[in-house]
């Protein structure tokens, strides 16, 4: 049993481990990607006009995954269970009344 957990927990870290260790050369990958574009506008246009390309690509990538992060509003459950559950009272009313149509339709009979 705490063989399992163990090597559960070991799992774990070395997961942890590799996913940090890629963050950080994912990050420095972007650094360096970041610098030669902004030399690389250095040379087409001068030193201003290239650092608000640079921050306007930035803010707008930016922009956009904080867009794609906020919460939804929607409700959680589908839109086929929300109609059932609004259809459910009108159904269960037509039953009621079919029950006590029944129940009377007996009752004259005998």
């Amino acid at each position: 049993m705490f063989a399992r957990l163990r090597h559960q927990i070991k799992k774990a870290a070395q997961r942890f481990a590799l996913g940090g260790i890629g963050a950080v050369l994912a990050l420095s990958g972007i650094g360096f990607l970041s610098a030669s574009a902004l030399l690389l506008l250095l040379t087409l246009t001068d030193p201003i006009t290239a650092c608000a390309i640079m921050g306007g690509a930035f803010l707008g990538t930016g922009l956009l995954f904080m867009l794609a992060a906020r919460p939804s509003h929607k409700p959680d459950t589908p839109k086929h269970a929300q109609e059932s559950q609004e259809a459910m009272p009108p159904v269960a009313a037509a039953f009621m009344q079919g029950m006590a149509q029944g129940m009377a339709a007996g009752r004259v009979r005998h």
